[in-house]
């Protein structure tokens, strides 16, 4: 029972590509109509279930080419949004679990190798998430408010208010962020309910094109993901943002995202 519970919730193996036909086209497998296969049903565009990897998406710290790389083509995704913290990937995780153990009784009387009881359910869950892989980026607070404020998307505020002023004004690392619930620092993604980090590996933005290449060979799985820029804001502020603040609004952002500073060792 446990290995057939284990194939519905990842949701079979990856898809390999298409062979081309005569015709260049990507040849359709015969007896199979197009539409015919029921898509994957899976947690979160950020949680590789094959290969039992977390990737914890802090908005605005180059999150969008890893996501789309991890992303199943054609997948039914329980949870769409993006930019989940650490314990609600753990809440929503043990959700699909329980949602993937339903509807399986299809006769009389109950075949148990079908059909998982509650103490299976739990145990599946917690075995699961505790061989995960989990991983995030973080950036540097100045230039991470810099990019929230010229952002494209979201709540957008370069056209009504100054840069010192938004700077004043800013209290959560999720402010303009219109997804993810309130966070106070980009930290409070990465701790588990103890308040613990619970990440085995974190990358600043700034030394990623040296750190994801290592991705593979520390997390020990079949996953690989390429350093790519996707969702690239060609008015950004943030490639020179010192020169957008004055001293108060430099010292009123260090002091409101002093954890983030001190945890991941960033300075001005």
């Amino acid at each position: 029972m446990r290995q057939s519970f284990l194939r519905s919730l990842f949701g079979g193996s990856r898809p390999a590509p298409a062979k081309p036909g005569p015709t260049g086209r990507s040849a359709r497998p015969a007896g199979k109509k197009s539409g015919s296969t029921k898509p994957p049903f899976l947690f979160n565009q950020a949680v590789d279930q094959q290969a039992r990897v977390i990737f914890v998406a802090i908005p605005k710290t180059g999150t969008t080419s890893i996501r789309e790389q991890m992303k199943r083509p054609g997948a039914d995704y329980m949870v769409r949004k993006p930019h989940l913290d650490i314990r609600q990937i753990h809440d929503g995780l043990r959700a699909y679990f329980w949602v993937k153990s339903m509807s399986k009784n299809k006769g009389f009387p109950t075949d148990i190798e079908a059909v998982p009881d509650a103490a299976e359910v739990t145990r599946t869950f917690e075995e699961f998430y505790a061989s995960t892989f989990k991983f995030s980026t973080v950036r540097n607070p100045w230039a991470r408010v810099a990019s929230l404020y010229a952002r494209r998307e979201g709540v957008q505020m370069a056209e009504g208010m100054d840069f010192d002023s938004f700077c004043l004004q800013i209290r959560y690392a999720s402010d303009t962020c219109s997804v993810p619930t309130r966070h106070e620092c980009q930290i409070d993604w990465l701790l588990d309910e103890r308040g613990e980090m619970a990440m085995d590996y974190v990358m600043r933005l700034e030394d990623i094109d040296t750190d994801l290449p290592k991705l593979k060979d520390l997390s020990g799985r079949d996953f690989d993901i390429e350093v790519k820029q996707k969702n690239v804001n060609p008015t950004s502020m943030s490639r020179s943002y010192r020169d957008l603040y004055s001293q108060e609004a430099r010292d009123h952002i260090g002091a409101v995202f002093r954890r983030d500073i001190e945890a991941f060792g960033y300075s001005f």
